[in-house]
């Protein structure tokens, strides 16, 4: 039953992703032709500012990894007992954002010195509205953590599609009625606090749990924090190591090297989510089995199982845009960016092995040995972006893009020798098995790649969708003919035949 559920979630994760990548690249130039740049740039300006102070230090995770560990052992009373102190952890934090959104609506003029008095009364009102909703949904937050834990992947990644599916409909039927702006953020955010809301429900009633609203433990409490605090910096750390690099390139470059690094950085973004669609949905699993087990033969088998599936998927979008990237960025942006070709493949090469190690990241968070890794994180994230300062002035968004390549594979060989002596991960096991069987097997679909590439002339998006097809079904023959193993068969066979 709980395979059946992360396969379905996983299915409905990847759907989710083609619909949202579809929106960026066609509803989104759409809706800002309807109401204008400017609102447009308002309503992003809300919905990121506001952004800012929505962060659950790590909870969320938190929330999962000890509601899986409590369900493990058999033990509902402390699910209920978690599940209430942390939604009382959240309502404290919702309080504390609250009363900051509170104080800095009276200084948004102050703030964004660069906005017209007109902008700034629209801001106000965007303001307000995104910042309601924003306060209801966060108490919430908890919720989708404990979903996680009782592996509700099919109704949490549907809900998830759903929201987003919706809001779009409802939005372009709103701006097509004439609608304005404040339509825009009322819907993005009062449907985000409608599917929360509908998550908790389903909760309830499927989970059965009675969930302890007034329990306090101090102990737990401070187990639950020294757990999350090391999440929360390790997300801090991923986030900047990409996002801080424009401001970098703004002190020691130009605005011509931000745009080339940031196209690069949104390509990266949408590959990265498309590779971690898998990520979290196996948690639980992995929670049971490492509880009180000190054999990591069952963790090392599923490592390189779920790996080699995200091998063969980060594999084929990497050397797609080895093969095909230059051509995509000239149809996309113009030749003048024609770098960010280069940006992309740094950033990329990294994923090759950081997004295959899912199961091995789940164990650090199951065995509650963050406080390993997250020092790794953050330390080769500074590392990266200092070396940034250094190179952003002669080699621009390259050069910074080499940086965060070199330090994210400091990390990928000290988190592995940590995987392989600490966590007892069968490591050379994995990569044997996964990255060098795998790679060595797709060489044909490599190889005719290479002859697709020289000789047939990309002109266009046609040309480009018709190369690029023909590789990726050249790949998928070659995969399935010589690489996959019985189980990766029959994985494909079951999907076609539902």
């Amino acid at each position: 039953m709980a395979s059946s559920n992360i396969t379905k979630g996983a299915i409905i994760s990847y759907v989710a992703i083609f619909i949202n990548i579809v929106i960026s690249f066609v509803y989104t130039p759409w809706m800002i032709n309807k109401i204008g740049t400017a609102d447009y740039g308002l309503y992003s300006l809300v919905i990121a500012f506001v952004s800012y102070f929505l962060l659950d230090f790590g909870l969320n995770t938190s929330v999962t990894r000890f509601v899986a560990k409590y369900r493990a052992e058999g033990d509902e009373e402390k699910v209920a007992e978690i599940i209430g102190l942390t939604t009382r952890v959240f309502v404290w934090i919702d309080a504390v954002i609250f009363a900051v959104l509170f104080v800095l609506y009276f200084f948004l003029e102050n703030i964004f010195t660069g906005l017209t008095p007109d902008e700034v009364e629209t801001l106000r009102g965007l303001y307000i509205i995104a910042g309601v909703f924003s306060v209801l949904s966060f108490a919430l937050k908890p919720v989708d953590g404990a979903m996680m834990a009782y592996e509700f992947f099919v109704p949490n990644k549907l809900l998830d599609m759903i929201h987003r599916v919706g809001s779009v409909l409802l939005i372009a039927l709103l701006l097509w009625l004439g609608g304005d702006v404040y339509s825009l953020i009322l819907v993005h955010c009062g449907t985000a606090f409608v599917a929360s809301l509908i998550k908790y429900f389903i909760f309830i009633r499927k989970s059965k749990v009675k969930v302890k609203w007034t329990f306090y433990d101090k102990n737990l409490l401070k187990a639950l924090l020294s757990f999350s605090v090391w999440i929360f910096l390790i997300g801090l750390a991923q986030r900047f190591r990409l996002s801080f690099v424009p401001t970098i390139l703004g002190i020691k470059s130009n605005s011509t090297e931000i745009a080339i690094f940031s196209l690069g950085m949104t390509i990266e973004g949408f590959i990265w989510t498309i590779s971690n669609a898998l990520n979290g949905l196996f948690l639980p699993k992995v929670t049971r089995l490492v509880g009180g087990n000190k054999d990591r033969t069952a963790v090392s088998e599923l490592l390189t199982r779920v790996g080699r599936i995200q091998f063969f998927i980060i594999l084929l979008v990497y050397s797609g845009f080895v093969l095909f990237g230059d051509s995509f960025v000239h149809c996309w942006v113009g030749d003048e960016f024609a770098n960010t070709y280069y940006v992309i493949l740094l950033l990329l090469f990294p994923n090759l092995i950081t997004t295959t190690q899912a199961i091995a990241s789940d164990t650090v968070y199951a065995e509650n040995m963050v406080k390993y890794t997250g020092p790794m994180i953050f330390g080769t994230s500074l590392l990266g972006l200092l070396a940034s300062f250094v190179v952003a002035p002669k080699f621009g968004a390259v050069g910074c893009a080499a940086c965060t390549c070199l330090a994210l594979l400091v990390y990928v060989v000290l988190v592995n020798v940590f995987y392989k002596h600490k966590l007892q991960l069968d490591i050379n096991s994995f990569f044997k098995n996964c990255h060098l069987q795998i790679t060595l097997g797709m060489l044909i679909s490599l190889a005719i790649g290479v002859v697709i590439k020289l000789f047939i002339p990309i002109s266009g998006w046609m040309t480009l969708f018709g190369a690029a097809g023909t590789y990726v079904v050249v790949y998928a023959v070659n995969a399935y003919l010589l690489v996959f193993n019985q189980e990766e068969k029959w994985i494909i066979v079951s999907f076609i035949k539902r």
